[in-house]
């Protein structure tokens, strides 16, 4: 693909993250008013299968096209048990947000339920020896486990992307 083609490819795939971001956002409002139904289990799935579908074009684009863009997949537990998992949770989920706000187009940013016994996922999983939940995936390389602070998830991230 030539440049302006990988331009518009790589704007087309971010208006497409922020758009799945915003519906998951909505998903979750749903979940934390205990609102969970069948057709909502349903829609969580599909949810993450076009999350899953994201990320594998994401990773075609920084290989075709050569931007210097990250990829941060974090996976997470849709059903956390406790409320430790469950605030420790909320608190990466955070921290991710913040830093996807101040990197805006030069991050992408794939939530993702590992936990719904989708073939693809548990396969991404394996590919990338994820082997818990809560965790971060950065790049395809770097693998975090539990909490980790802003700066430290940012140490490996592309320096000239912020």
């Amino acid at each position: 693909m030539d440049q302006s083609l990988c331009d518009n490819a790589i704007e087309q795939n971010f208006i497409f993250a922020d758009e799945l971001y915003t519906e998951g956002l909505e998903l979750e409002k749903y979940e934390e008013a205990s609102q969970i139904s069948d057709d909502l289990k349903i829609e969580k799935k599909r949810y993450v299968l076009l999350k899953t579908e994201l990320w594998l074009n994401t990773i075609l684009l920084k290989k075709k096209c050569k931007n210097p863009f990250d990829t941060v997949v974090y996976f997470y537990s849709s059903n956390p048990g406790n409320n430790v998992k469950i605030a420790q949770q909320k608190i990466i989920a955070n921290v991710l947000k913040d830093i996807k706000q101040e990197r805006k187009d030069k991050l992408v940013l794939l939530p993702i339920a590992g936990d719904l016994d989708l073939e693809i996922v548990e396969l991404q999983l394996k590919t990338y020896n994820v082997t818990q939940t809560p965790s971060i995936l950065i790049n395809e390389k770097q693998v975090l486990y539990g909490f980790y602070s802003k700066e430290e998830i940012e140490k490996y991230l592309r320096r000239d992307a912020g």
